[in-house]
This record gives C-alpha cells, sequence and structure tokens, in this order.
C-alpha cells in the first residue's frame, strides 16, 4: 500500500513537473536585440522599453530596485559592447572590470553567445528533464512533508545579470548564472531559488521588540540553507573570479556572526531596537547569505545535515543547531552566547504559531 502511494505521489509530481512554464521570451529578445547592435544601430526607445517590459526582465528590474537612470547607464553600457564603433572605448573599459562591471558583463555574454543559445536551447527542448533536476535539488535539503512542486510558478530565463531571484512567486534567472553555475552541477542555481518558493517556513506571533529579531532568524534561515545546494560549487577555480560567492560568503560570514550575537543580547536588554531594514544594513549582509551560509556549512560539516532538513522551517533551531555544531567543531567556530541563547529559547516558548 506504502508502495503504491509512493508510486502515485511521483506520478502527481511529475503531471506537475509537466505543467510548469519556462519562459525564456526575455534571454530571446536580448540576443535579438544586440544583433542589431552589431550592425551599427542603436536601439530605438520603443524597442528597449519593450524590451524591459518583457516580465523576465520587469520583475527583475523590480526585485533589484533598478532606477532610471541606472538603467539609462545599461543601456549605453550594451551599446559599447556591441557596436563596432565603440571598439576603442570598450577595450579600454575591459581593462577595468571592477569599475566599469555591466561592460565586463554584457562582454560576457558576447564572447559566449554561442555557449549560451545551445545551452537555453537545450533547456527549452527537453524543459521537463531540466525541471527535474531543479526539482531533485530543491528537494535534496527538504524533508518528505515538505517536497512539493509549484507548478503555478514560472521560470523566466532573462539577460541582465549573472544570478537569480526568487520574487511575486516567480524564478528569475539570467542565463550567464544559470549556465556558469549549471557546468558545476545540473540545476543548482534553480533548485537554490525554486527551494524558497517550495520551502513553508513557520511564522510566529511575538512581542513588538522581537519582530525584527525574529525577522533576522528567517532571513538566516531562508538563504544560509539552500546555499548548500549550491555556493559550495561556486568556489571552484572552473567559475569566473567574480562569481566564487562560496568562499566570500563563508569569510564574511564567520566575521559577522558577533554582530547576530550582539543584537540579540540587545533586543533582550532592551537597549536597542531595530527594524527590518536596520537588521539587513546593519546585522547580517545580503539579505542572510551572510552569515547565513557559513552557519549552515558549520551545520553540515559536524553531521547534522539530516537534523537541519528536518528542522528546515523552524528558524530558532537553525541557530540552536548551529550553535552545538560550533561547540564541537575542531576549527572553534563562534559560539553564540548563553545570554543569546537563553532569550531565543524564551522568546521560542512565548512565540504563538501565526496562521
Amino acid at each position: 500500500m506504502k508502495t503504491l502511494f509512493t508510486f502515485l505521489v511521483i506520478m502527481v509530481s511529475c503531471q506537475l513537473i509537466q505543467a510548469q512554464t519556462i519562459d525564456a521570451t526575455a534571454a530571446t529578445r536580448y540576443f535579438e536585440m544586440t544583433d542589431s547592435l552589431r550592425k551599427g544601430r542603436p536601439v530605438s526607445d520603443k524597442l528597449w522599453e519593450s524590451f524591459l517590459n518583457q516580465e523576465g526582465n520587469r520583475q527583475y528590474i523590480q526585485n533589484q530596485g533598478y532606477s532610471q537612470n541606472y538603467l539609462n547607464r545599461l543601456r549605453k553600457d550594451l551599446e559599447v559592447v556591441y557596436m563596432p564603433q565603440h571598439d576603442s572605448l570598450l577595450q579600454e573599459r575591459l581593462k577595468n572590470p571592477r569599475q566599469h562591471y555591466n561592460t565586463y558583463l554584457f562582454h560576457f555574454y558576447k564572447a559566449n553567445e554561442p555557449q549560451l543559445q545551445e545551452y537555453l536551447q537545450k533547456i527549452i527542448t527537453d524543459r521537463k528533464a531540466y525541471l527535474a533536476s531543479l526539482y531533485a535539488e530543491t528537494h535534496s535539503l527538504l524533508p518528505k512533508r515538505l517536497r512539493h512542486t509549484k507548478p503555478e510558478a514560472t521560470l523566466y530565463f532573462n539577460a541582465m545579470g549573472n544570478d537569480a531571484v526568487a520574487t511575486q512567486g516567480n524564478v528569475i534567472l539570467t542565463l550567464w548564472g544559470s549556465y556558469v553555475y549549471d557546468r558545476e552541477k545540473f540545476g543548482i542555481l534553480g533548485g537554490h531559488e525554486l527551494h524558497h518558493l517550495v520551502r513553508k517556513q513557520k511564522r510566529y506571533v511575538v512581542a513588538e521588540k522581537d519582530e525584527s529579531l525574529v525577522f533576522m532568524l528567517q532571513l538566516l534561515l531562508n538563504e544560509g540553507s539552500p546555499d548548500l545546494i549550491d555556493k559550495r560549487y561556486t568556489m571552484a577555480e572552473s567559475v569566473p573570479e567574480d562569481m566564487r560567492f562560496g568562499g566570500y560568503l563563508l569569510e564574511h560570514g564567520e566575521k559577522q556572526l558577533p554582530k547576530v550575537d550582539e543584537a540579540i543580547r540587545e533586543i533582550a536588554a532592551g537597549t536597542k531596537t531595530y527594524n527590518s531594514k536596520e537588521i539587513k544594513q546593519q546585522v547580517i549582509g545580503m539579505s542572510g547569505h551572510i552569515p547565513g551560509f557559513y552557519m549552515a556549512d558549520v551545520v553540515e560539516r559536524n553531521g547534522l545535515r539530516k537534523k537541519l532538513i528536518a528542522n528546515i522551517d523552524d528558524p530558532f533551531q537553525f541557530i540552536f543547531l548551529y550553535n552545538k555544531a560550533a561547540k564541537k567543531d575542531k576549527a572553534k567556530p563562534f559560539v553564540f552566547s548563553d545570554e543569546a541563547i537563553a532569550y531565543l529559547k524564551q522568546v521560542e516558548a512565548g512565540a504563538k504559531d501565526k496562521l
């Protein structure tokens, strides 16, 4: 009976994956637009607006908070990269990629266009296999009770950066970012972002002064746990240097943890309050990647991955598991203070599940 039930679950999941939409229009329009630029013809205002309004671009732009001035600069950078008359300026800019990062980024798209086009076409042609790889990565970091699918979510590909975001109930994958990650292990970048949509997290009603505390814990777990899917692969030498996020997150995560402990103690003592913006800017970094990935890495390397997965919806347990792992880790990572842990247990005991 159990075998039959498992078979039925798998069949239903396959049908839901089959119903999932992959929309690569924004990426396709990018290459169509750059074909014109290669011939020395600037992009018209109408074509540029149409490009930006492609759903895969529009949602990404909203998520990133790009201003009109930034988008105007992006358009000029695109012209410098692709229009032959700007080649001398392009070569000069490429000498300093840090200062002219978008120029450098678009040049990567240009230099690797055949490979990117082929990669995208394979995904479109075998959509089911690609989606299955994403869900395999997502479900690898979820307990069975949470291994669902999100057929209503659309996966968009665009050519505006080298990252990915889960936003407005959808996943936006930049073509360059996805291509680079998938060379290391197929499906890891999309699997990370899909994890944000599939994982259900516990929500709590707590005292007003503790709301920012719970918000911080949620961010640490929300980014730290799925970072185990992809970030370690970005540490490979085959990954472009500017995309080796794993090492950067580990280095800065270790340094950031004392600030997290301090913030918990300040909230406990009532000596300081934080709003959500202050939590993101003063206490943690990159929406929880720092120090979330460092914490998840310590948990995993000390044999507690299964317990992390079992409690993947519980932000309090993430802190407690980290502390347990840190205490036995030979590298002697930062350990949260007794005061901070005691207060978290107090808040957890008084918290009510939010329906």
